[in-house]
């Protein structure tokens, strides 16, 4: 799965909860997201970071391969909210159901960093 088609299937289910991804790439294993959100307030939104992350696991199932995942969140006036981050080792460990679903949102939520 290309970058292209990667980003075709996060939108597609992402813009209907307000998450627009404004730019993805991938480099030296890496997965680079950044995406704007419609959700008010200055943080960036734990629901919505839950949210890109489903649609990443989901996307396991339809051949991606997982990478660590460094997200940017911006607002729609593309004020900077904040970063997060998910190993790639983390969402392997969550598909082959040694990782929980709690477990896993925990650490994500773990690496926020507000702007």
């Amino acid at each position: 799965m290309d970058d292209a088609d990667l980003r075709e299937r996060l939108e597609q289910r992402l813009m209907s909860h307000g998450v627009y991804v404004t730019d993805l790439s991938t480099d030296d294993g890496t997965l680079h997201v950044a995406y704007e959100t419609a959700s008010p307030g200055e943080e960036v939104p734990h629901r919505e970071v839950g949210r890109v992350l489903n649609r990443l696991l989901d996307l396991l199932d339809e051949g991606w391969e997982p990478l660590d995942v460094r997200a940017e969140v911006s607002s729609i006036d593309e004020e900077p909210r904040g970063t997060w981050r998910a190993d790639g080792e983390w969402l392997a460990a969550h598909d082959r159901g040694d990782l929980s679903d709690v477990d896993l949102s925990q650490r994500v939520i773990d690496t926020i960093e507000e702007a």
